[in-house]
């Protein structure tokens, strides 16, 4: 599947969101940074990552933006984009604009790595 990777360049549409359905169970997990070994579990059509306290996963990294980040569901799939951070963000060590995501990506944000996990149940 990794050929199924795209690249956005149109502004995200609130109408292309998704509810992520019953039978995929997806979390956040951070393997490297201030948060190390956090996990979040994906439950929203979106979910921000940064240092503000009203993301959903808040990293307290001082290289994070404030809203560094955000993950999404569209189209059957996980999306990230990155939130023009001071900083930028990596992809599987690629510069991020936006991309698929998908199971074991990981994502850096300053020096915080996250990685999607995915499971299907049943």
């Amino acid at each position: 599947m990794s050929g199924a990777r795209t690249l956005i360049d149109e502004p995200l549409k609130v109408g292309e969101l998704t509810a992520i359905p019953p039978e995929i169970d997806a979390r956040l997990v951070v393997l490297a940074g201030p948060e190390e070994g956090a996990s979040y579990v994906i439950c929203e059509p979106v979910t921000l990552i940064g240092r503000d306290d009203d993301c959903h996963l808040v990293i307290t990294d001082p290289r994070a933006s404030a809203r560094h980040a955000m993950v999404y569901f569209a189209g059957g799939e996980f999306r990230v984009r990155d939130l023009e951070s001071t900083n930028g963000s990596l992809l599987n060590s690629s510069p991020l604009t936006e991309f698929a995501f998908q199971d074991g990506d990981d994502l850096r944000c300053g020096k915080t790595v996250i990685r999607l996990l995915v499971d299907f149940k049943g």
